[in-house]
This record gives structure tokens, sequence and C-alpha cells, in this order.
């Protein structure tokens, strides 16, 4: 299917703890793989690198847990292997968002595992990567602003990169829905004069 708008490549910046961002990953994979745009990911800690012990303590292991898998996507996009970030989150997302799992650092290492990438999993634990995980978020801000979450949409064309903090959905839109939203979003990046459009959310995650 061709894009009307020539978006060259598309890329998300998303923290996993986030159901929000779980349904607009889903709607994402679906109409860039559609369209054979290329789809890239980075990080976005919701939590700005708190340390974990300062964070409710009914927040720290998902939040551990999602550090882990930010980690793995700045050091997997590092090798060229978006993909694999991609593989590892949808497995997790699966498994917490929509199946009711424990958000736990231990289901990231079972989410990796699952999507192949257990050469990445030293990774998972690496604070080293915490590093470029906080410059993606900045990165991400860039766009979006920094009073901004999870997720930051970057959309790459010919004319240059824009990006928003969403789209927000719930659930996932399919089928011609989620085209008309692409042709919504890709057509608001196309005009440098729009910045911003909110509704009031009257659905779940």
């Amino acid at each position: 299917m061709p894009d009307r708008f020539d978006v060259t490549a598309v890329t998300f910046h998303f923290d996993p703890v986030c159901p929000w961002t779980w349904r607009t990953a889903q709607w994402l994979v679906d109409v860039t793989g559609r369209r054979g745009i290329p789809l890239f990911y980075r990080a976005f800690d919701l939590t700005g690198g708190a340390p974990l012990g300062e964070l409710p303590e009914g927040r720290r292991a998902a939040a551990a847990a999602g550090r882990c898998l930010l980690r793995v996507t700045e050091a997997a996009h590092a090798d060229g292997r978006d993909a694999l970030a991609g593989a590892a989150y949808a497995v997790y997302g699966a498994a917490v968002h929509d199946g009711g799992a424990d958000p736990t650092p231990e289901l990231a290492e079972r989410a990796l595992s699952e999507a192949g990438g257990t050469a990445y999993a030293a990774a998972l634990h690496d604070t080293a990567l915490d590093r470029p995980v906080a410059r993606a978020r900045e990165e991400a801000q860039e766009f979006s602003g920094e009073d901004a979450g999870s997720p930051v949409t970057v959309l790459t064309t010919a004319a240059g990169a824009r990006g928003f903090f969403g789209p927000v959905v719930a659930p996932a839109p399919t089928g011609a829905d989620a085209d008309r939203l692409w042709d919504a979003v890709a057509g608001a990046a196309s005009v440098p004069q729009f910045f911003e459009v909110r509704a009031r959310r009257t659905a779940k995650p």
C-alpha cells in the first residue's frame, strides 16, 4: 500500500510499563508493517532514571522490568537490531497488558529469551546503558516537549522529522480505522504549523 505522505521511517520512543503505550504500539506495528515503513524502537523511561528505591513501593518491580527492556532497546538499536527490541516488547506487552502477568525483571528476561535475544541478556542489567536510555528520552522530548510522556512517535520524511506525544488509543484501532488514524497523524506531521490536539479519554487501555 503506497503511503500518501512519503513517510520513510518511524521511531517509537516508549516505556513498556505504560498500558496506553502498548495500545499505540499495536496500532503502529500494524500500519507500518502493511506499508513497509521501517519502525525503530527507542527508550522513554517514564521514571526519568530515578533510583528505584525512591519510587512508590508498588511501582518498583514494574519500573525495574521496564528499565531492563529499555536497556536492551538502546543496545539493540545501536546494533541496528530494532526488530529484536520490538519482538521482546511484543512478548512482554502481551503478557502484562493483555494477559495480566505481573511486571517483573524476570518476565523481561523471559520475554527477551522468547524473542531470540539471548545475546543481549547482559544488557538487561547493564547500568552503563542507563546513559543512552536517558539520552533517548531527551531526544524524544526535543519533539514532544518536556511535559509529555510515553509514547513519542517520530515520523521521518524527505522534508525532515516531526514527532508528537501519542497518539493515545484504546483499544488499538484496526482495519480502516487504523488507516484513517495513520493518515491523520502523517498528515498532521506534514503541516509545520500543527502542534497539538487532545480529547478526553473515555476508554481504558
